[in-house]
């Protein structure tokens, strides 16, 4: 695990280096056209924009009371929020996500749900500061939820660039436009030397052929599409091998999509996003109520067991240690996976890890 952070805190400087060279002219253009496809396809569809993954075991472990004031730290398209809503009739809910879209269905679903959804736009990073901005502080929440990763309906929607199997600009930033200074999946696979590619990959999608991958981004830019980058990474390898790896439950999963999910990872600093939500909330919330964290590759689960193994509310603060000790902040965590009938009615549960937490 520190070998882990060490490798994610140099690749991180890269990111960096990555934002301050942002070129961003190119971009502006067409993300008017596709937040108004985005919001077009949504209303158009029928496809549910996202299944919520172990939604009965995270709401029962909860143990929520009917008055409960809660806090969804990755709001997404609002599953596990509206089931709050719905089974605790005087409830509120703070809903938090970084994504624009993900805050349009907050605003909605408050309509809907009188007022007890209270949207807010930031990352988890940001959570403490935003809600303080509200006139909100110290530990007001009687539980809270973490759903790490990328909903559905962002990998569902090509213009996003999440997606290997969907055509769509090399973008992958949850944020969307929001920021335009955020970095690009296009910007690193076009400008980061082969080294830190080949970190990226490794280290963020713990794919074995990581050298070879970025060895051959690197020899076929400039990559502009997630077709591009999908067909240029196969073009490394033969075409028994492009398909012949399998996911958890059987099914054959393209050579690039480690690479992708590695991408994704580095563009929207997924880990350290991640941590930095689990150590914040255990400043918001009320003693011996629960956080539940959903994770879906190893990479993230070891970030979020590192956070609940914090021992004092805020590791490098001295005031806190004098005050709590070694005293650990998580207790009784238990864990839970997803059962197969859930797998079979929604694959994308399949690598899912369930961790519930208790603070002392």
């Amino acid at each position: 695990m520190k070998a882990f952070a060490a490798i994610h805190t140099c690749l991180n400087k890269s990111r960096y280096l990555l934002i301050v060279q942002n070129q961003l002219q190119q971009r502006c253009l067409s993300s008017q056209n596709s937040v108004q496809e985005e919001r077009t396809n949504r209303n158009s569809g029928h496809k549910p924009l996202h299944i919520p993954v172990m939604l009965q075991e995270t709401i029962d472990n909860l143990n929520m009371k009917q008055q409960s004031t809660f806090l969804d730290l990755t709001f997404g398209a609002g599953g596990h929020t509206e089931e709050i809503l719905k089974r605790f009739p005087c409830s509120k809910v703070y809903a938090l996500d970084r994504d624009e879209r993900a805050i349009e269905i907050a605003e909605e679903l408050s309509i809907k749900y009188n007022g007890r959804i209270i949207p807010i736009t930031g990352k988890m990073s940001e959570v403490t500061f935003l809600l303080q901005k509200m006139g909100l502080h110290g530990n007001i929440f009687d539980g809270a939820i973490i759903d790490a990763g990328c909903s559905s309906m962002q990998f569902d929607d090509g213009h996003r660039g999440f997606s290997l199997s969907k055509s769509g600009p090399l973008d992958m930033r949850m944020d969307g436009n929001r920021l335009n200074d955020n970095i690009t999946a296009a910007d690193v696979v076009n400008n980061l030397p082969e080294g830190d590619l080949k970190n990226i990959i490794k280290a963020y999608g713990d794919e074995r052929n990581s050298s070879i991958i970025a060895s051959c981004i690197v020899e076929n830019r400039p990559i502009k599409s997630t077709n591009e980058l999908r067909d240029v990474i196969s073009s490394a390898f033969t075409s028994s091998m492009t398909m012949s790896h399998m996911d958890s439950i059987g099914r054959r999963r393209h050579i690039a999509t480690k690479t992708f999910l590695a991408l994704r990872i580095f563009v929207n600093d997924e880990m350290t996003e991640l941590y930095q939500g689990v150590a914040n909330v255990t400043q918001l919330l009320k003693p011996l109520v629960r956080l539940c964290v959903l994770s879906y590759h190893s990479s993230e689960d070891r970030v979020v067991i590192r956070g609940l193994r914090s021992t004092t509310q805020v590791e490098d603060d001295i005031t806190m240690k004098i005050k709590y000790g070694n005293r650990r902040v998580w207790n009784e965590v238990k864990t839970y996976f997803p059962t197969p009938e859930e797998i079979h009615t929604n694959p994308r549960s399949r690598s899912a890890t369930l961790r519930v937490a208790t603070k002392s």
